[in-house]
C-alpha cells in the first residue's frame, strides 16, 4: 500500500494534524485524483440513522412474531426525498449500496417513487421511509416503525387487500356514524361482560345504519381496515409499552379525532387497533383466520350473544349526536368554498389530463383529501411517476377512484420537457408530448 493510499483509508489519522497546510492539501489532492474525489455528505445523519435501526429492531424483537408468527424487522432504509440518498440495514443483490460503518448507503434509482412504504427492490421487499419525517414523540415513532415493517411482510400473511378511497366519508352524515361507531367501540374498551357487548352492539349497528346510507360502503371500509387498519392495530400493540397503554391510545383516538382532516383514507388508522384489541379479548386465534377478504367488524359481530336488534336512531343521542351534527354541518359549510374552487379549476375550467396506467406510482396525504362526488378526489398534495414522467402537485390534482387518470390545470406553456401551472410541475419523459384536448384550451399528455 503506497503512503497516499495509506492516507486516503484513513491511516494518518494521529499523524495529520502534524503535517503542514501545503503538504495536507496536496494529500487530499492525491485522494481525490488518485481515488476519486469524496462522496458529499450525506443528508441522512448516521448515528441518527443507526440508532433508528437498533430502535426498530428492538421494537419487533419486544413483539417477538407473537402477533402474526413472522419477525416484523427486516429490510430497511431511509431515504432523504431531495437528493435520494439511502442509508439502509442490509445491503441489496446489485452491490447498489456499499458497507460504510455497519450500514449501507447510496443512492436511490430514479425510477422508485420515495415514499413512507414498502418497495421492491433488488429482488427483494424492504421498508422505506423518508427522512427526517420520522416522529420525533417516541411512542408514535415506534409505532411508526412497527407499522411500516408489517406492510413489509402483509403479501405473506396473505393481507393485501385494495387499498380504496370512502367518499362517502367526508360528507356530514358519513362521517357523524362513523364517530359514533368510534364513541361506542371507545365505551367497549372501557367497559367488560354486557356493558361492553351493548357498546359493541351499538357500534355496529352505527356501522351498519352508514353502509344502509351509502350502497356499496360495506366492502371498501372493510377493505381498508384490512389494508391499513390491521398494520396500525400491529403498530399500536408493538409500539405500545404495554397492552393498557395501547387500549388507551386507541381510546384517545376514538373519542378526540382531529376534525380538520377528511376520514377517506385515514379513518381506517383509527378503526384498525379497537377492533384488533377487542377481537383479542373475545376471540382467540382470530388472527390465524384472517384474509384480505375478511371483515373486522363481522369478526366481532361474531362474539355477540343473541340479542333483539339495536336501534341506531334511538341509540346514537347518549353519544352525543346532536353536537356531533352541529359540528359537521358547520364543516360542510367551510369545506364547500375549498370544494368550489376546486370544481372551477379541474372540472369547469381548463386542463391537462395525464392518464394513468400500471406503471403510475404515486404518493400522497391521505389526512387531506377533498372529495368532489362522482367517484372523483381531490389529492391537494401528490407526486407521481408513470411513463409520461413526473409529477408534482403542491396545490390539487383530480383523481378518480380508480386511479385511470390524474388532472391538473392546463399548462402556462406547453412546449418543452418542463412544464407548470398553478400548484404543480411536470418534468414530461422523452417520447411523450401534449396535444390539445377536444375542449377548449384544455390538454391531454400522449405518447408521440
Amino acid at each position: 500500500m503506497t503512503y497516499a493510499q495509506w492516507v486516503c483509508n484513513g491511516g494518518a489519522q494521529g499523524r495529520i494534524a502534524l503535517i503542514a497546510p501545503r503538504r495536507f492539501a496536496l494529500l487530499i489532492f492525491i485522494c481525490a485524483s488518485a481515488y476519486g474525489a469524496p462522496p458529499a455528505p450525506s443528508p441522512i445523519d448516521m448515528a441518527q440513522a443507526k440508532a433508528a435501526f437498533a430502535e426498530a429492531e428492538a421494537v419487533s424483537n419486544k413483539e417477538g412474531g407473537r402477533l402474526w408468527g413472522k419477525k416484523l424487522y427486516g429490510g430497511l432504509f431511509f431515504v432523504d426525498p431531495e437528493t435520494r440518498a439511502v442509508i439502509a440495514n442490509e445491503p441489496d443483490s446489485d452491490g447498489i449500496l456499499h458497507a460504510v460503518n455497519g450500514v449501507y448507503v447510496g443512492t436511490l434509482p430514479k425510477e422508485i417513487l420515495v415514499s413512507n412504504a414498502p418497495v421492491e427492490w433488488q429482488g427483494k421487499r424492504w421498508t422505506m421511509l423518508m427522512w427526517p419525517t420520522i416522529p420525533t414523540d417516541t411512542i408514535d415513532r415506534r409505532i411508526t416503525f412497527a407499522h411500516e415493517l408489517f406492510h413489509r411482510i402483509q403479501p405473506g400473511l396473505g393481507l393485501m387487500a385494495p387499498d380504496s378511497a370512502n367518499l362517502q366519508l367526508d360528507t356530514p352524515e358519513g362521517r357523524l356514524w362513523l364517530q359514533l361507531e368510534w364513541r361506542a367501540l371507545a365505551a367497549a374498551l372501557v367497559e367488560h361482560g354486557p356493558a361492553q357487548s351493548q357498546a359493541i352492539r351499538d357500534a355496529l349497528a352505527f356501522r351498519s345504519h352508514r353502509h344502509e346510507l351509502f350502497a356499496g360502503s360495506a366492502q371498501t371500509e372493510a377493505s381498508l381496515e384490512i389494508a391499513e387498519g390491521v398494520p396500525e392495530y400491529t403498530g399500536t400493540i408493538a409500539g405500545e409499552p404495554d397492552g393498557d397503554s395501547a387500549r388507551w391510545r386507541a381510546i384517545g383516538k376514538l373519542t378526540d379525532p382531529d376534525q380538520s382532516i377528511t376520514f377517506v383514507r385515514s379513518f381506517a388508522y383509527t378503526s384498525g387497533p379497537p377492533y384488533g384489541l377487542l377481537l383479542d379479548q373475545r376471540l382467540q386465534g382470530w388472527r390465524t383466520k384472517l384474509s384480505a377478504q375478511s371483515d373486522l367488524s363481522v369478526l366481532l359481530a361474531s362474539t355477540l350473544p343473541p340479542h333483539a336488534a339495536v336501534s341506531a336512531e334511538s341509540r346514537a343521542p347518549l353519544y352525543g349526536a346532536v353536537a356531533i351534527r352541529i359540528a359537521e354541518g358547520e364543516r360542510a359549510q367551510k369545506a364547500e368554498a375549498a370544494k368550489a374552487r376546486y370544481r372551477a379549476r379541474l372540472v369547469e375550467g381548463p386542463t391537462l389530463l395525464l392518464p394513468g396506467g400500471r406503471k403510475f406510482n404515486f404518493s400522497f396525504n391521505p389526512s387531506t383529501l377533498v372529495s368532489l362526488g362522482e367517484a372523483n378526489t381531490v389529492y391537494p398534495t401528490f407526486h407521481a411517476t408513470a411513463e409520461w414522467g413526473t409529477l408534482d402537485v403542491t396545490d390539487g390534482v383530480l383523481i378518480p377512484t380508480d386511479f385511470s387518470r390524474a388532472t391538473v390545470t392546463a399548462p402556462k406553456d406547453t412546449k418543452g420537457p418542463h412544464l407548470e401551472g398553478p400548484g404543480w410541475t411536470l418534468e414530461l419523459a422523452a417520447g411523450w408530448s401534449v396535444v390539445p384536448d377536444a375542449r377548449a384550451g384544455s390538454y391531454t399528455v400522449t405518447k408521440k
